[in-house]
């Protein structure tokens, strides 16, 4: 498949991504949240076959850990689904297809985040994705979330939730690097898999 465009919040997230392909995809960078998203979304001039939802999300599920593999057909996509399914498998990461929340704000506590995985029965929480599902519902184009666990159901973060993914405070957060490195190499490695295999 052509012309794919892949929409990530960060450049946390959208830059492993980026660097990780070897074939020719848009990897946007939307900005965090649901506004940003769709004022990025309202720029783009191309058409894409594919609109795939990527990067982080925080687990609202007990058994999801750091470095988990979530996904979401945000609009009918089987044909996407299944490669994603396929490419991840042979990575040796074993998706998770169901809901992903969406959130207008970072959880940041394990009561905030499991009171709304309790809530939604969803296995996740994003700022972005429900932006993204919006702009292709409203194209008619096939879209997918693919999201990789960041956070864990019982790891907090700092009470300035929303910085954990702003670039300007990550020298202040050390103790997160692991998991960002983790997260971001499953990630690329997912996402170059699965685009190889459109």
């Amino acid at each position: 498949m052509r012309n794919v465009l892949v929409a990530a919040a960060t450049r946390w997230e959208s830059e492993p991504i980026r660097r990780a392909l070897s074939r020719p995809a848009l990897v946007l960078r939307t900005g965090l949240g649901p506004a940003a998203a769709s004022a990025a979304l309202a720029r783009l001039e191309t058409e894409p076959a594919l609109v795939v939802s990527a990067g982080f999300a925080g687990a609202l599920q007990p058994d999801l850990r750091c470095g988990d593999l979530v996904a979401c057909q945000l609009t009918p996509c089987p044909q996407a689904a299944k490669a994603l399914e396929t490419s991840a498998v042979g990575l040796g990461v074993v998706p998770r297809f169901g809901r992903i929340l969406h959130s207008d704000f970072v959880l940041t506590t394990p009561e905030q985040k499991r009171e709304a995985g309790e809530r939604s029965g969803a296995l996740a929480v994003d700022m972005e994705s429900s932006a993204i599902a919006a702009w292709a519902r409203g194209r008619g184009l096939p879209a997918l979330a693919v999201r990789v666990v960041f956070d864990e159901l019982d790891r907090p973060l700092p009470a300035a939730g929303w910085a954990m993914l702003n670039p300007f405070f990550w020298p202040r957060l050390a103790a997160f690097w692991p998991v960002q490195r983790r997260a971001a190499a499953v990630l690329s490695s997912v996402m170059r898999s699965f685009l190889e295999a459109l």
